[in-house]
Parts: structure tokens; sequence; C-alpha cells
């Protein structure tokens, strides 16, 4: 469970948490400060979070251009609560503060997870006296080590196909065409530009919320290796 603190704004719609609360502050376009950091109010917010949540996430209004009030917070949400802090300027430089508030939550919630899959991978390498410096793959093709994955989970988004991409321009020798990666139950469609796959530029769509998170441009159809494919009775398929 990941709770979402705003700072100079309220989020009017919906994200996926459920324990949000909302602060004064946030910054204007040129980074000046729009309204003061409280920090007595922040120090109550967090203190209601307490024993709710497991992670939090934390989004000031264009901290992108100034990430003075989200530093302060998370500061203060480390002294107070100790728990898993998630600043959305560390994700994006992108505008869209809802869109960065959303990327920031879902990161959170997928600290646990990473952190996991890493630890059993370790433990699987070392079981078998391999012990070389582990490197994931990212949404948008390229890599990133085992501290910054720990970090930005988000951004191993759609990092399967992506890879494919990779491999197939690397099998293939050819730097511009179209991927189909045909797994199972699923088949993805990428296009290789200059060796490197598209990328979508709004950002990747995690489980219907868009975010904010760099990573190919990659169709999805339900079509895959174990599919079955039959007439009904009427004759359509």
């Amino acid at each position: 469970e990941v709770g979402l603190v705003t700072i100079g704004y309220k989020e009017h719609l919906e994200v996926p948490a459920q324990e949000v609360r909302s602060l004064p502050g946030g910054h204007d376009i040129r980074g000046n400060e729009k309204e003061a950091f409280d920090e007595a109010q922040a120090r109550e917010a967090l203190e209601s979070l307490r024993g709710k949540v497991d992670a939090l996430a934390i989004s000031s209004y264009l901290s992108v251009r100034n990430p003075e009030h989200e530093l302060k917070l998370q500061r203060l949400a480390k002294e107070i609560l100790g728990l898993p802090v998630v600043c959305a300027h560390h994700l994006t430089r992108s505008l869209g503060v809802h869109e960065r508030s959303v990327t920031a939550i879902l990161n959170a919630r997928l600290l646990p997870i990473i952190d996991e899959l890493i630890f059993c991978v370790k433990l699987s390498l070392a079981e078998k006296g391999v012990s070389p410096p582990i490197m994931i793959v990212k949404g948008d093709g390229s890599l990133m080590g085992e501290s910054q994955a720990k970090e930005r989970p988000i951004e191993t988004i759609l990092s399967g196909p992506a890879a494919s991409i990779i491999g197939a321009n690397f099998l293939a020798r050819e730097r511009n065409g179209m991927v189909l990666d045909m797994g199972g139950t699923t088949s993805d469609l990428a296009v290789l530009k200059n060796g490197m796959p598209k990328l979508n530029k709004e950002g990747a769509r995690v489980g219907g919320w868009l975010t904010r998170v760099e990573a190919a441009e990659i169709d999805t159809y339900g079509l895959g290796g174990d599919s079955y494919i039959q007439k009904d009775s009427e004759g359509n398929f």
C-alpha cells in the first residue's frame, strides 16, 4: 500500500493509491516558490499515514523546475515514518503533474517486488558459484545497474519486448525494420529504427495508467503460440 502526498495542488483525478494527502507549497514555471512549505502541516500529514502505508510517493507542483519541496518532505518522511520514499522529479523531467504522481506511486508499489527479484537472482547465481554484476533491461532497450533498478523499477516496464527488439537487431544484423515477438499468449509488434526501438513519446501505459516512463512503442495482441483459433456456430472466427 502506497500513500501519495501532493504539494501545491490537490489531486482531483483518480490515482492508484487509497491514502492521499495535500500540502501547501509548490513552484511556478520559473522555479520560484509559489507558496511556502509548511513543516508543521507536513509532519501532521505524515503522522496521519503511520501504519496505513508501506511506502510513500511525493509529488510537488512543477518540481521538475524546482524539487526543493519534494526533497524537504522526503527528509521528513524518512525521519518520521522510516519508509521507502519516491520523489516524482527523480523519475521524469516531463511536465504533467498528474502523470508524474501516477509514475511515482507505481514505482513505489514495485519497490519490494524488484528487491525480491534481484535477491532471488543473486541467490540462484551464488548457488552455482557465479557472482557477476547484474544488469537489468529498461523499457527503452538500454541497461541499468542493480542499484538504479532498486530505486526505479518502473523503468523496467515493457523490458521483455524491448530486449527482444535488441536481440532481433543483433541476430538479423538489420538496423531498421519491424520486429514480431510471439510468446505463448501474446504477440508484441515494434519498430526498429537505427538499431534502437521507436520510443513512445507520451510514456508507457501501465495497467491502464498513463505514466511518464520512456519505453519502446509496442503494440500487443492477444494471439500467441498457445492460441486456438476456431469458428463459432455462425461460422465467424
